[in-house]
């Protein structure tokens, strides 16, 4: 029986583990638990900062404000209907026309300053789309340059902990030579200041890294709580082989600057012909009915006195003289239109330059980075050829350490480089007025 009792008891501790293994260990606090790891690239980057940009979402809200604007513009030729009530006393004839109940419309049938307005407003709705459109690039250009120094700070980091290894041995193989008497107290402290600077580097990369992260979070909204890790960004757009002419007809029709400031100058050149308009005759059909009341003294006045009233007509309205109102303002919108006609020429000759340059810029940049990159493995191979001759005795731990100072220096020149690259490629895209779409 207490053999039974003790198998039955034992099977019941087995089930209990095997239950209790299925589950997670508690951690209380979270002090255990590891950050998650996300991968996040350069296109979901700009993604999400787009999505809650304050710059972008406050141009989106001034571009939505404008399409409600042109729409009240719109009902300026649309027909308007008002009703309502009142109550007058009169003695003798009426001289008003008091009635229960009263409904007034009006349609416009000809108005060119109406016309003009409503043109105007619905090229400023396109103003005020392009400008919400140049934010997107603008936000899109700056989160690929964070996320490219993120990037960036991490390669330093690896390249400075392999310098600081490498300081470290070298150091201890000189402490070795110096117990033997084969180097001088002077190497030792250089191999010394040599770790101190490999460290200092170090640092130097891990705070970069940290002030990066921290704006590519602010920028995104990415959790707190996760990780980032980057990938390589990599930007490749046909333009980068298109000659300047061909980039320039693209521009002109692609650019939201160039596109804001044409809608600009033609919504003020439909402001002056809609100031022009006050000169021109309008045209309304005017309609209205109206219940009079028996308490008006009518049916004293009238012998066919009708409760029930209705007045259709056409009124037309002829402008003779207004003073010098008309001719000053349209003079005023004729000078805003010049302005901005300035302004937009301006832009065209900036851009073909600006393009010319940035073409300019990217033939150095890839030539340099390419150059740099070479420097670089070129300078890693000598530092590995030269360990050998090391461990044979026939290199010196100072000349060492001066092969692996010229390879620290390619690596950073290269780095530094692709970096330049990087930028390059983004402005001439920010130009040429397609960044946005290049990046996601």
């Amino acid at each position: 029986m207490n053999k039974s009792l003790s198998v039955f008891f034992s099977l019941i501790m087995v089930v209990t583990l095997k239950s209790l293994s299925a589950y997670p260990a508690l951690d209380p606090g979270g002090a255990g638990q590891q950050p998650e790891n996300r991968i996040l690239t350069l296109q979901e980057a700009v993604h999400m900062a787009l999505a809650r940009s304050p710059e972008v979402l406050i141009a989106e809200a001034q571009a939505a404000r404008t399409r409600e604007s042109e729409r009240e513009t719109r009902s300026l030729n649309r027909p308007q209907v008002m009703t309502g009530t009142g109550y007058a006393y009169n003695n003798g004839f009426p001289v008003g026309t008091p009635s229960i109940f009263q409904i007034t419309g009006s349609q416009s049938i000809f108005n060119k300053k109406n016309s003009n307005l409503i043109k105007e407003a619905e090229e400023a709705g396109k103003s005020s789309a392009f400008g919400a459109e140049a934010a997107r690039n603008e936000v899109a250009s700056k989160t690929a340059l964070i996320y490219y120094q993120l990037h960036l700070s991490r390669k330093m980091i690896e390249i400075a902990m392999a310098w600081l290894d490498s300081a470290r041995k070298q150091k201890e193989e000189v402490g070795i030579l110096l117990e033997a008497g084969r180097v001088t107290q002077v190497e030792a402290a250089q191999a010394d200041n040599a770790v101190r600077h490999a460290h200092q580097q170090l640092n130097a990369a891990q705070e970069q890294a940290k002030l990066a992260e921290a704006d590519l979070r602010r920028f995104t909204g990415f959790s707190e709580t996760a990780s980032i890790k980057t990938v390589e960004p990599v930007i490749e757009n046909p333009i980068f082989d298109t000659s300047a002419d061909t980039i320039y007809l693209q521009a002109l029709e692609c650019t939201p600057e160039i596109k804001k400031l044409k809608a600009d100058l033609k919504a003020k050149e439909f402001h002056v012909e809609a100031e022009k308009a006050e000169r021109l005759p309008k045209a309304e059909i005017e309609s209205q009915y109206a219940v009079f009341s028996n308490t008006n003294n009518y049916a004293d006045y009238y012998k066919n006195f009708s409760r029930s009233n209705v007045v259709l007509g056409l009124s037309i309205q002829i402008p003779i003289f207004d003073g010098s109102r008309t001719s000053s303002r349209v003079a005023q919108s004729r000078q805003e239109v010049s302005e901005a006609r300035i302004r937009l020429d301006g832009q065209i000759a900036d851009l073909r330059m600006s393009i010319e340059r940035g073409l300019s810029d990217l033939r150095v940049a890839q030539e340099a980075s390419q150059v740099a990159q070479d420097d670089a493995e070129l300078a890693r191979k000598t530092v590995q050829a030269n360990e050998t001759l090391q461990e044979g005795g026939r290199i010196s731990p100072k000349e060492m350490e001066g092969f692996r100072s010229i390879l620290q220096q390619k690596e950073l020149a290269s780095l530094q480089a692709d970096q330049v690259l990087f930028q390059r490629k983004l402005e001439l895209l920010a130009v040429a007025g397609s960044i946005s779409s290049a990046l996601q």
